[in-house]
This record gives structure tokens, C-alpha cells and sequence, in this order.
């Protein structure tokens, strides 16, 4: 198998994003289709689920990894941020949950700045109070858009449709 990668959204070196309050200000889509379909043929999905199981296992996932990012960055918790970020990420790109995950790439840039790392105690917690309220708000619609998505997708008596509507039953 191959692995699966995420588009690239890196500008020129002569271009910077622009300031970034919300996940509007970029016009990436919420779900992007493109990545489902390719994850589904990585996958081999004949009609089997694979790819329904899993974007559940993320929907089920994504509160926790939410959670302990917050956690790691409200205690001052470098490692335990960055590890957390990255899996955000990872998980955000494979799912093609594209703003979610350009959410999680820009906090890892602001990790692996020279401002974090010379004063993680006071950078963290500041960074907890940028980036926490949109990842929320984003993961919120994120998990919104894959529930309908997958909702659509398998024939309602599937076991899989059954198993993504119990998950998004408990992460709402």
C-alpha cells in the first residue's frame, strides 16, 4: 500500500498566511472529498467499510486528542504539546479534515518557534488561549460534515453506518 498524503498548502517563501483568527480566513474546505475518496481506494474499499471505520475511529478519537492537547498546553507541557499537535494534525490530514489540520499546523509552528522554546511556561498557556476556542469551533463542524458525510455514504442498515452513528451519538 501507498501511503496517503495530504495536499500541500505551503506558499512561496515570499508569501506569509495571512493573521489567523479563524479557520474561515483560509479558503481550504472542511472536508476535504478528494482525500476521503483517495483513503477509500488506499484502503481497497470495495463496499466493505474500511473507510467508514475509519473515520469513526477519528470522530471517537478526536475529543480526547482535543482534550490533551489543552491539557499539555495549560500545564506549560512542551513535549506533550507537540506530541499532541502532531497528532491532531496527522489524524486531521488523513480524514482530510483540512482546517482543522491547518489549525493544528499552525500551532506547531508557534511550538517550534524560538519565542516557545525560550519561554515555555509563559508561550503555552498564551497559545492555549489562541488556538483552543477555534480548534474547538472547527472540530465541532469537522465532526458535523464526516457524520453527515458518512451518514450518506453507507446504507443506514450497514453495520458501519451503525457504528459511525453510535460514535457520533457519544462525541456530541
Amino acid at each position: 500500500m501507498t501511503p496517503i498524503q495530504a495536499p500541500s498548502h505551503d506558499l512561496p517563501a515570499s508569501q506569509e498566511w495571512p493573521a489567523m483568527t479563524h479557520p474561515a480566513d483560509v479558503q481550504l474546505p472542511l472536508v476535504d472529498q478528494l482525500v476521503l475518496e483517495r483513503l477509500r481506494e488506499e484502503l481497497a474499499d470495495d463496499g466493505n467499510g474500511y473507510t467508514s471505520v475509519f473515520v469513526a475511529n477519528f470522530i471517537a478519537c478526536l475529543p480526547r486528542r482535543i482534550e490533551r492537547l489543552r491539557v499539555a498546553l495549560t500545564t506549560g507541557d512542551w513535549e506533550g504539546s507537540f506530541d499532541a499537535v502532531l497528532s491532531l494534525k496527522t489524524s486531521s490530514q488523513m480524514v482530510g479534515a483540512e482546517q482543522l489540520a491547518f489549525l493544528a499546523l499552525k500551532l506547531e509552528a508557534e511550538l517550534r518557534s524560538e519565542a516557545t522554546l525560550e519561554n515555555v511556561m509563559i508561550a503555552l498557556p498564551q497559545q492555549a488561549a489562541t488556538y483552543l476556542a477555534p480548534i474547538n469551533e472547527c472540530s465541532k463542524k469537522t465532526l458535523c460534515s464526516l457524520k453527515a458525510q458518512c451518514s450518506t455514504r453507507g446504507p443506514a442498515g450497514s453495520p458501519h453506518h451503525k457504528e459511525i452513528e453510535s460514535h457520533a451519538r457519544v462525541s456530541s
